[in-house]
């Protein structure tokens, strides 16, 4: 359903290693997962793929960090 450059698993990733590598807690974290709901409500009033894609990466983030 993504297209080649539109990878969740890798692109969690990425933010899970850039939140242990800045040692990110609490309201960073809020910061971040807030940035990928921002994007996915963007994306749902414009591209369809878009918006799978960003709804998949925020409940990940939801799940992993209980935000």
């Amino acid at each position: 359903m993504y297209t080649t450059h539109m990878n969740t698993n890798r692109d969690y990733e990425i933010i899970q290693e850039m939140i242990f590598a800045l040692g990110c807690h609490g309201a960073q974290i809020t910061n971040i997962i807030e940035d990928v709901q921002l994007n996915y409500e963007v994306a749902s009033h414009k591209n369809n793929q878009m918006k799978v894609y960003y709804r998949d990466l925020l409940s990940r983030l939801i799940k992993t960090y209980g935000h």
